[in-house]
């Protein structure tokens, strides 16, 4: 990635954490517009409107073809799985920490090395850390140019709060075990 992509990246990033702690405080000071039965506080989603130089030249995080044992998945960060010289790494493509919550991308990466197959390009795995923020995470996801998320079962209600234009540009599937997702991920559409 050229310099000029990195700083966009990172100045991206720092625009969305920013616009999580004006949210933060508006709901501290009471003066959140959307606000659900349940309680919780819907967030505003802006599309940016602004036009950096050499935008063309600009890739999204998840804008590659996966190979066997590649695995994107999201926890908090977005991070990539990889197997390189027998080993696998983990990648956080977005700067930030590390992750512990691995688990599931390590059983699909292994599963896609077993049948030689890879998972469909720009698809994400969201982990149980997605709980609770899945429109913010879905909104990523969207930003970053994902085609197909996977979503745990228990995290479906969340969606009354995420906006219908997230729900219908991405493709949404639930899983409901390990195995659920394993046979939605490599099965013949």
């Amino acid at each position: 990635m050229s310099e000029l992509a990195e700083l966009i990246r990172i100045n991206k990033n720092i625009e969305n954490q920013n616009r999580e702690i004006i949210r933060l405080l508006k709901i501290i000071a009471g003066e959140a517009d959307f606000v659900d039965r349940s309680g919780y506080i819907i967030p505003e989603f802006e599309e940016p409107e602004e036009v950096y130089p050499d935008a063309d030249s600009f890739e999204s995080l998840l804008d590659v073809t996966c190979e066997v044992g590649d695995v994107y998945f999201i926890d908090g960060d977005i991070y990539k799985l990889t197997v390189q010289n027998n080993e696998k790494v983990i990648d956080n493509l977005m700067g930030g920490d590390e992750t512990t919550n691995f688990n599931i991308a390590e059983i699909i990466s292994d599963e896609s090395i077993n049948r030689n197959q890879n998972i469909d390009d720009a698809t994400v795995i969201l982990t149980d850390s997605s709980k609770g923020k899945l429109p913010q995470t879905l909104e990523l996801c969207y930003s970053q140019d994902a085609k197909k998320v996977f979503i745990p079962w228990d995290q479906a209600m969340e969606l009354l709060g995420a906006p219908d234009t997230l729900q219908r540009v991405l493709k949404l599937n639930f899983y409901k075990s390990e195995d659920d997702l394993i046979e939605k991920l490599f099965s013949e559409e």
